[in-house]
């Protein structure tokens, strides 16, 4: 087991500059939803992976947040470094990105992400392809490492965005409901096409959702 520490007194401030390990979207339209409407985002930048069991266990160690309920008293499984952290809730996705100097990305941020400005239906293509991503199909039926499906990467390089998991976005919130939105695929779901969504409480565990992060640059 391994929970690296690398402790911090304090959580980051915003980044001034893009951290390690994200790719820029650039401003301007896309394609958003079912029906793709044009929706217009202004530049940001995305992780190129969802958030890791040894990138979480970085943040347990420095701020003393809970582990997740599925690791060891001594942390993750060592073997399962690389894979995507799950059984998260949102707040403690929310903390992560707001300790690590970012913040969670909305439904549309991840959705121009995974698809691009062409509006094509998977983040590869329009076509189902082989080896593309851990979603049931592939019937792995858990998480794999992070960057296990290269084949499957968006238009500007990032991996899972149509498989291994879930991630937890800032927003909608339904009242009537009591969920928040979910963009993505995971290892328990069939493939869908990008523009589709999910829903959640966001105080539940599941071991199909985790999260990347997003970081906008300073106004002005």
């Amino acid at each position: 087991m391994a929970n690296p520490a690398a402790p911090s007194p304090t959580p980051a401030a915003p980044a001034a500059e893009p951290p390690a390990g994200m790719v820029r979207v650039p401003a301007g339209p896309f394609k958003f939803g079912p029906r793709g409407d044009e929706v217009s985002l202004g530049e940001f930048w995305i992780d190129l992976t969802p958030v890791t069991n040894k990138q979480y266990a970085a943040f347990v160690a420095a701020t003393g947040r809970r582990n997740p309920n599925h690791w060891g008293p001594d942390g993750y499984d060592e073997k399962e470094a690389d894979h995507p952290v799950v059984c998260v809730t949102f707040a403690d996705a929310e903390a992560y990105a707001k300790w690590a100097g970012k913040a969670l990305p909305t439904p549309a941020q991840v959705e121009k992400a995974a698809r691009g400005t062409d509006g094509r239906k998977y983040p590869w293509g329009d076509s189902v392809g082989l080896r593309t991503g851990n979603t049931r199909e592939a019937g792995v039926g858990r998480t794999t490492p992070v960057e296990a499906y290269p084949r499957g990467r968006s238009p500007l390089g990032c991996f899972d965005l149509a498989g291994n998991v879930l991630h937890w976005t800032r927003g909608p919130y339904d009242k009537e409901k009591g969920t928040l939105t979910l963009k993505g695929c995971s290892f328990r779901h069939y493939l869908g096409p990008v523009a589709w969504t999910y829903e959640a409480p966001p105080d539940q565990r599941q071991d199909c959702v985790g999260f990347r992060c997003v970081w906008s640059p300073p106004p002005g």
